[in-house]
């Protein structure tokens, strides 16, 4: 079966993604889980939960590594959306950590986030690029949480 999506099937063609991170749920290597969700007209496209490869020195670092991942994904997304045909304007990723947010935009150098810089600097230039744009979502608004918390 072939599956089209057709503009009257589908009003908004951007795929929208949703990030999101644990600090340290790892107990034995303590290290953090990364998880994104990325949707399109209202449908779950693609999702992923993952260990994070290095332990994060702080929340800021675990949540800008989850963010990094998310963009990595977005790219990959809206050349496969551009390739079914449909125009796709700036991918908007969801975060709830302001700060990483605030790294994506500021271009200044901080002696605490100095280690983050050196290892991920391409998102940056992605924002800068107009490619992905990163917005502030709050916490029981986030829809990748339920890849990264255990619900008791």
């Amino acid at each position: 079966m072939v599956w089209y999506l057709t503009r009257a099937r589908c009003h908004i063609e951007n795929v929208n993604g949703y990030v999101d991170s644990n600090c340290a749920g790892d107990l034995d290597k303590r290290r953090s889980l990364s998880g994104y969700v990325f949707i399109l007209c209202n449908f779950v496209v693609s999702w992923k939960a993952i260990l994070q490869f290095v332990v994060a020195l702080s929340t800021t670092e675990l949540e800008y590594i989850s963010l990094t991942e998310g963009v990595k994904e977005a790219i990959w997304l809206r050349e496969l959306v551009s390739n079914l045909g449909l125009i796709q304007d700036v991918t908007v990723i969801f975060c709830d950590s302001q700060t990483a947010i605030h790294l994506t935009k500021n271009q200044m150098y901080h002696d605490r986030t100095k280690n983050i810089d050196v290892r991920r600097p391409f998102v940056r230039d992605i924002v800068a690029d107009n490619i992905v744009t990163v917005k502030k979502i709050d916490i029981t608004h986030n829809p990748a949480d339920m890849l990264t918390k255990a619900f008791i």
